[in-house]
């Protein structure tokens, strides 16, 4: 696993990467929440990411887990709201970035496709502007939960 120095994710955190669209909406002790980039889902998916460079739940410590559950908690509804989604998939993988995230993906009730399907399926990419307003959203609902 690549260290910090050199992991995408703690380089992004420190500002050493481009900023997520519309920033963090989010930046915690444990973790910090940002939208995923716009050509890696629909508007409304939002990445967690541990402050602390680790791998996966397993290295997750006993803090930090009950931080990640308060933070799903707020963020879900606020993700549900902004979005008009009926459903919230999370998805952790760590294969691209070895670091641990925790992708949060809106899946509204007209969509073709469910489960993993839908994950696997194309989507539109979304508008910088769409990206940006729903990002704004998110972030007015989970700074007034």
């Amino acid at each position: 696993m690549p260290g910090a120095s050199t992991c995408f994710i703690c380089r992004k955190q420190a500002g050493k990467e481009e900023p997520p669209p519309g920033g963090y909406i989010f930046k915690g002790k444990h973790f910090a929440a940002c939208h995923a980039p716009r050509e890696l889902g629909t508007a409304g998916t939002m990445v967690i990411e541990s402050r602390r460079h680790f791998l996966d739940f397993g290295e997750m410590k006993s803090a930090e887990g009950a931080r990640l559950t308060s933070l799903l908690k707020r963020l879900f509804p606020a993700i549900k709201q902004a979005t008009q989604a009926e459903r919230v998939y999370s998805l952790a993988m760590m294969d691209g970035v070895p670091h641990f995230h925790l992708w949060l993906v809106p899946w509204k009730k007209d969509e073709p496709f469910r489960g993993v399907t839908y994950l696997a399926s194309e989507h539109q990419l979304p508008s910088i502007e769409e990206v940006e307003l729903t990002v704004r959203s998110i972030r007015r609902t989970l700074n007034s939960s």
